[in-house]
């Protein structure tokens, strides 16, 4: 009678565990305003890390969790907590900015980066935006983002969400819109706009919005620093349209 009563009961605990719905995420900021010095040289660091304060209620909220403070403070392989992210990430910027024996500066660095998280259906969206002055000509600035599956904390790809055929289709739209967006229709105008037409392919570094995706191109990636970031959306209703708008 037991074997039989379990039975049942251990099909209805492993569907019920198929079908839970994931958890979401609580979200918190993590602010850090501080000035590094050293012999002369200076550096003000400004974070504002999006955290996740639930991450302990499950393995796939803690796994978005770590990948996220490794992204957002630039470490690898590293397992802790946001604080202890920020601390080892204001080391490196002592070691590689300020070192120690360095003589006599004056030169004076900025460094910020903030993450902003959003939830789209079953999908966590973590988009970093990052600028600062190290030395060189003129400062930098970009954008990176992170796809997270809720349901097992796995980062993803463009080829995990997208079908064969939309794939294929996607590099087409994103020049198209890129050439309506700057009234530039051929590679010379764009050329004549600042872009380096042989690079417009699709990227990685998308967000998830209702509508679709955001395609986020940095400085220098498609175009020179004058041009600036471009973003490029692409919505679901242009890449389900089997109907490629440039042949008809």
């Amino acid at each position: 009678m037991k074997l039989r009563h379990f039975l049942p009961l251990a099909s209805l605990l492993c569907l019920a565990a198929c079908t839970r719905r994931p958890a979401l995420p609580q979200l918190g900021t993590l602010c850090i305003d501080t000035l590094l010095s050293r012999n002369g040289t200076s550096c003000q660091v400004d974070y504002r890390f999006a955290t996740i304060r639930n991450a302990s209620d499950s393995p796939a909220l803690e796994t978005i969790e770590q990948a996220n403070i490794g992204y957002f403070f630039q470490l690898e392989a590293f397992s802790g907590t946001a604080e202890k992210g920020a601390e080892a990430a204001l080391n490196e910027i002592l070691t590689n900015y300020l070192p120690e024996g360095s003589g006599p500066g004056g030169a004076e660095y900025e460094i910020s980066a903030e993450s902003e998280i959003s939830v789209v259906d079953s999908l966590l969206c973590c988009v970093i935006t990052r600028a600062g002055y190290t030395g060189g000509a003129h400062g930098m600035y970009g954008t990176e983002c992170h796809t997270y599956s809720l349901t097992d904390g796995f980062e993803l790809s463009l080829a995990d969400l997208l079908t064969a055929g939309e794939m294929e289709r996607l590099g087409g739209l994103i020049r198209r819109e890129i050439e309506r967006q700057y009234d530039a229709p051929t590679d010379e105008a764009l050329t004549r706009a600042g872009f380096f037409p042989e690079y417009i392919l699709p990227t990685e570094n998308f967000r998830i919005t209702p509508d679709g995706f955001v395609f986020c191109y940095n400085p220098y990636e498609i175009g020179c620093y004058a041009l600036g970031s471009v973003e490029v959306a692409i919505s679901r209703a242009m890449l389900d349209d089997e109907e490629d708008p440039g042949n008809e």
